[in-house]
């Protein structure tokens, strides 16, 4: 029996909560709000044919206009993510694998965590799990980090009760999510020996 209840959730709620703490439940590409607003924008603008009159109504060069009817349109043709444990997200994610080969639903379960205090620099495997985690946890603000430590404290039960009804009273990973460039900082380390 796991200390920490993981036990007390079905196969679908275990699929809410990624391997490093991000609530996949609050997630844009989970829920697909966005895809489905950009399909009723996308719909609503080429009916009215926005790009041929984006310079009188929006002050709006056509070519840019037609930029961004395509970027739309991409958008609203994006797939729902099913949740980081049910085989969404990044597939090549070093952090699901650690907790995969571990048998662990998430960090929350192992006794290094955070490991990415540990060996965020470590040269050795620059794309390895502690710096996938630290550059998690910039992009997320240190949420995914406190949601680990929440689930030590309460088990996955509470955390992910009490997760649920956030997002009912509106909140998403938006909410939370870094104004930093830091995937873009981090491919560019990579990049960069």
């Amino acid at each position: 029996m796991d200390e920490l209840g993981r036990e007390q959730l079905n196969a679908e709620e275990a699929c809410l909560i990624a391997p490093c703490g991000i609530y996949c439940g609050a997630c844009d590409a989970f829920l697909g709000k966005s895809r489905d607003l950009a399909q009723e924008l996308y719909r609503i603008l080429k009916g009215f044919n926005m790009v041929d009159v984006a310079p009188i109504v929006l002050e709006v060069e056509q070519e840019r206009m037609k930029d961004f009817m395509v970027i739309l349109e991409r958008i609203s043709r994006g797939t729902r993510c099913a949740g980081c444990n049910a085989g969404g997200g990044n597939p090549y994610c070093p952090i699901k694998k650690c907790t995969a080969e571990k048998e662990y639903l998430t960090c929350a379960q192992c006794h290094t965590m955070p490991c990415h205090l540990l060996a965020a620099d470590d040269e050795e495997d620059p794309m390895g799990v502690c710096f996938y985690l630290d550059m998690i946890t910039r992009r997320y603000a240190h949420w995914n980090i406190r949601n680990l430590e929440r689930i030590r404290a309460v088990g996955y039960r509470q955390f992910l009760d009490e997760m649920r009804e956030k997002v009912k009273d509106g909140f998403l990973t938006s909410d939370v999510i870094s104004g930093e460039m830091v995937i873009t900082r981090a491919l560019d380390k990579i990049k960069t020996p």
